[in-house]
């Protein structure tokens, strides 16, 4: 590695010489006993910690809550000639990649392997699928007497082993290979059993340590040319961290066989300072092993159990106080967007811009149902004082009913258009003058859940009911044969020819709103059932579902669904589709290695990668990531997706906008500078919406995955639910004051026999 080029990436982070102020504090992870192996994952919240003396390895989360267990009966299984027992056999060694989706175990036994091949092993397990194969035979250590402490490392779709015998090892290990191939092998330190691996991301500088001494390789050569930088006695793992304390903490991290954690600097790693390892912390027994976490801590492993400690000079808020700060200024985000340059209140325009930068999006049917949904959880989670109100004056906007006379033009369908004049309620000039089905369901879906969330607001139940009864013919817009969804309307009413589109995508949420609310049952069935749908690969024997054979979809098509539809959330089958997903983003993660965890998902990028581009595996110009699809993963209730958002926000990823809302949205791997000029609130919402359930668990199933209810139009006076004399006089009363409530055959501010009809109608019918 050019010296040069080190001495100015050093610079760029303002690495200080000590760490004399750093106060580390310290807290027991897991349970006692004696801990030989730990890992984390780099960029998302998965813990692994092993014991030689059970053969086990367990897989936690940020709550140390046990995740899955790999036990001694699944590692004999795959050694069936090892002799594992309560000796100091078995794991010698654990790496988790990137993403947290994979785990390597490096396996040692004194029994010769009955085939004449290596009589160690390494084994990976698909921790999404639990498959367990056997990755390399190799002879890692004889040794039983005492654990071997040896080292493994996964990075860039290859997998580092460091061994007792063989020196070290590079596989290509990428991410549908289940046996490795060696690339090539080297020694630091001749002989001398490796002890500990890790890299420093930004440098691409790969570490290495014996019992004698600390090595630096560059990380882009195959195999490693190590340099020697200083002496290491008796080391049993090392860590880096660009994130954890503050500039003054950040670096490499070793255990020895001694109980002191000791802090070696970047700049001594990279022979820039004179080379001297610092005692940092007691660890109150001999540690065996070291790893940093996503989530800015250090995870330990020691001769009598497991540590995690963190620094008292790391001034960012914990993970649990992030995901509430994160939540809130999401909301704060889409509360911005309500009427915030003088229009008419309760428009919500679609998207905010860069702080500094001037609005110019219409409003949408769009931002205003993402808002309402993300007001509702607010007052779920807070008790928002201001979110009620906020609900009723969107919802009286869109329904048409506020008092300046001021509401969207809609077809005869009652089908939104997407992007709106606020002035007028017609089409934003310059603008598509579409009537948008996919607008129409995500202000319906605010509607249905305003109304269920608040069942003694009368102005919020008339504003849902007028936009819910208005829409009509749910049927039409849905193709005979196919079921296919059609994307537009015809202001006469009816569909636009040529514009449906087959499952699975995001429409599903307006399908099954024309089975609520039209005769569309089937339909939903058909939609629901994955097996009728095309899918895409990313990963071996872990489909997913798509709308066209081999081509992936945006993340968000999925996560809406996961946030908003019960039938959706309580499928096992999806929920597959689900974990499917998260671990096919995971493996282009782990595989490119990026500095945040990868999601790909529709949002604003650059010009000359397209613009605004609905990114997914298939197809993603500038590797950019979409944090808020990260978050949404929340949706599943795992914290591990949410982490590696966490992990981002550690790393500055917040981006702040005119509304005065500071949030993660959307970063490059290919060009870290790349900042978007505006952020859509439909992009950004379900971020929010995921941390909810994680927040609050079973949130989103009593808030916005409910059932719809149609309500009733003829229900016009008190007793709700009662159809009476009262109700009755209160038409007359309103169709004679030209009142919106008799405003019932659609919402066109026209009183006519129509309107009588549709009551006469409803009243006779009882009303769903």
């Amino acid at each position: 590695m050019n010296t040069g080029t080190l001495l100015m990436s050093v610079s760029l982070f303002a690495l200080a010489t000590t760490s004399t102020r750093a106060g580390p504090e310290v807290s027991s992870w897991g349970d006692p006993g004696a801990i030989d192996c730990v890992a984390s994952a780099r960029v998302s919240g998965v813990y692994a910690t092993a014991r030689a003396s059970t053969d086990t390895i367990e897989i936690h989360d940020i709550d140390q809550q046990l995740v899955q267990v790999v036990s001694r009966s699944d590692l004999q299984s795959a050694l069936p000639w090892m002799t594992l027992d309560a000796s100091a056999d078995g794991p010698s060694a654990i790496a988790l990649s990137d993403s947290g989706r994979l785990l390597f175990v490096s396996v040692h036994d004194d029994t010769p392997a009955p085939d004449g091949m290596g009589s160690d092993a390494v084994l990976r397990v698909d921790l999404n699928t639990a498959q367990l194969s056997v990755f390399a035979r190799l002879e890692l250590s004889g040794d039983t007497a005492s654990p071997p402490h040896l080292a493994m490392l996964h990075t860039h779709g290859r997998l580092y082993v460091g061994s007792g015998a063989m020196g070290l090892r590079v596989y290509s290990a990428s991410r549908n290979q289940t046996t490795g191939s060696l690339l090539g092998s080297s020694g630091p330190g001749g002989a001398a059993p490796i002890r500990g691996l890790c890299k420093d991301q930004s440098l691409n500088a790969l570490y290495a340590a014996t019992d004698e001494g600390f090595y630096r390789a560059d990380l882009t050569q195959i195999p490693p040319l190590f340099s020697r930088m200083g002496d290491l006695q008796d080391a049993r793992g090392i860590a880096h961290s660009d994130h954890y304390g503050d500039t003054t903490t950040r670096g490499i991290y070793a255990t020895t066989s001694a109980a002191t954690l000791l802090h070696i600097t970047d700049l001594q790693a990279l022979g820039i300072q004179t080379w001297g390892p610092s005692a940092y912390a007691t660890l109150g027994a001999s540690g065996s092993d070291v790893s940093a976490t996503a989530c800015g801590r250090l995870l330990v492993g020691t001769g009598s159990g497991s540590l995690i400690i963190n620094d008292t000079l790391d001034t960012r808020p914990a993970f649990g106080q992030w995901t509430l700060d994160e939540f809130a200024q999401v909301v704060a985000f889409a509360r911005g967007l309500i009427a915030p340059d003088g229009e008419p209140s309760g428009w919500v325009i679609d998207a905010d811009v860069d702080a500094g930068g001037n609005r110019f999006h219409p409003a949408t049917p769009d931002a205003a149902g993402w808002a309402t949904l993300l007001l509702i959880m607010s007052d779920e989670l807070t008790g928002d004082p201001e979110a009620e109100d906020l609900v009723r004056q969107v919802l009286e906007r869109y329904a048409g009913l506020a008092t300046d006379g001021i509401g969207p033009v809609s077809s005869a369908d009652g089908i939104y258009r997407h992007w709106i004049d606020p002035a007028t309620g017609s089409v934003q000039p310059g603008w598509s003058p579409e009537f948008a089905t996919l607008s129409t369901m995500k202000i319906v879906m605010g509607a249905a859940r305003a109304r269920a969330y608040y069942p003694g607001n009368a102005a919020i139940q008339s504003a849902a009911d007028t936009i819910i009864q208005s829409v009509q013919n749910w049927d039409s817009y849905i193709q005979p044969g196919s079921d296919a969804l059609y994307f537009r309307g015809e202001a006469a009413g009816g569909p636009t020819p040529g514009s449906a589109s087959a499952p699975f995508h995001e429409g599903v949420i307006f399908v099954e709103q024309a089975a609520a609310f039209g005769g569309a049952a089937a339909a939903l069935d058909r939609w629901l059932d994955r097996s009728q749908s095309p899918s895409a690969t990313y990963l071996t024997g872990q489909p997913v579902t798509t709308a066209s054979s081999g081509s992936h979809l945006a993340a968000f098509v999925s996560l809406y669904s996961a946030l908003v539809q019960r039938p959706f959330r309580e499928s096992q089958d999806w929920q597959t589709h689900l974990n499917n997903l998260l671990a096919s983003n995971g493996a282009w993660t782990d595989d490119n290695a990026p500095v945040l965890m990868t999601v790909f998902s529709a949002g604003t990028t650059a010009p000359e990668w397209g613009g605004y581009h609905a990114d997914s595996l298939s197809d993603h110009p500038g590797d950019v990531t979409s944090l808020p699809a990260l978050m949404a993963f929340g949706a599943t209730g795992r914290s591990a997706p949410a982490v590696g958002a966490y992990h981002a926000f550690r790393h500055g990823a917040r981006q702040s906008f005119a509304g005065g809302a500071s949030i993660l949205f959307r970063r490059s791997a290919e060009n870290p500078a790349f900042e978007p000029g505006d952020a859509a609130l439909p992009d950004v919402a379900l971020g929010a919406l995921g941390l909810a359930e994680l927040i609050q668990p079973g949130s989103l199933d009593s808030v916005l995955a409910v059932s719809y209810e149609a309500g009733c139009v003829a229900d016009l006076a008190p007793p709700a639910g009662v159809l009476d004399f009262s109700d009755v006089i209160a038409f007359l009363s309103a169709f004679g004051a030209q009142d919106a409530a008799a405003d019932l055959a659609a919402p066109t501010g026209q009183f006519d026999f129509s309107d009588v009809v549709a009551f006469l109608g409803a009243f006779a019918g009882g009303c769903p």
